[in-house]
């Protein structure tokens, strides 16, 4: 009975509301694999044009449009610093300016041959790997690991964003979608994404978006939820089960 209760409290404090889809718009072009919000608009890469756009999150409609770095096919994570917009196209990490996308500087990533999602936080920058899960915490300036965590549980990880308190992180192998304190590997609440290939994802200032990675894809408005338990709570409930 000790461990149903606290079960019951569990889903009551992380999963109210948690993951409720907003809203839902078209991508503007197939497999994006990068996704970011900056002053009001989404940037989204795709892997099908090798382009970045700039998408109005009403409507979906494109504003403007640029070509991504590197020769790869692969244009994973995108991530902003306040100036200057980050992108992945391993095996390199790039710094680009706006409105245009033109290279100021280039790291390599610590995953070469499975770098993906992008995240600044107090002046570094944060890079998962999709081969190891690992999430790897970089000098922007060197592109040297300063640390790196992998999340409990974590099954292909993908996508990364940060709410100015929590990093999130999706998981394209369990479908999951966790918010987490940068480098602690337990998580503070997690909840099944609404999308089977979830991807990237992007903080607007009060919902997550998602993009899935599809021929034909969507970009999802989520509710984070309210988070009710920590790390050290959510590890001192798990111990009774």
């Amino acid at each position: 009975m000790k461990s149903l209760g606290l079960m019951f409290l569990v889903f009551a404090l992380c999963y109210a509301d948690a993951g409720d889809v907003v809203s839902v718009i078209s991508a503007p072009a197939g497999n994006p694999d990068g996704l970011v919000w900056i002053n009001n608009y989404l940037y989204v890469t795709s892997d099908d044009t090798h382009d970045i756009y700039q998408v109005n999150p009403a409507s979906g409609a494109v504003i403007s449009s640029f070509a991504g770095p590197g020769s790869a096919d692969a244009l994973t994570g995108l991530t902003y610093d306040g100036t200057y917009l980050w992108s992945c196209s391993p095996p390199s990490i790039y710094k680009l300016s706006l409105p245009g996308g033109g290279i100021v500087s280039t790291i390599a990533s610590p995953s070469p041959s499975a770098s993906e999602g992008l995240v600044w936080i107090s002046g570094h920058l944060w890079n998962c790997s999709s081969s190891n899960d690992a999430v790897y915490e970089l000098d922007p300036a060197t592109g040297s690991v300063i640390s790196y965590f992998v999340p409990s549980g974590a099954d292909g990880t993908l996508g990364l964003t940060y709410d100015g308190t929590y990093m999130w992180a999706s998981f394209i192998g369990s479908m999951l979608i966790y918010r987490l304190i940068p480098g602690d590997p337990v998580p503070v609440q997690f909840f099944l994404a609404p999308s089977e290939s979830p991807q990237d994802m992007a903080w607007d200032g009060q919902y997550l978006w998602l993009a899935e990675y599809e021929t034909s894809a969507h970009l999802y408005q989520i509710d984070p939820g309210v988070v009710g338990l920590d790390s050290r709570s959510w590890a001192g409930i798990k111990s009774n089960f």
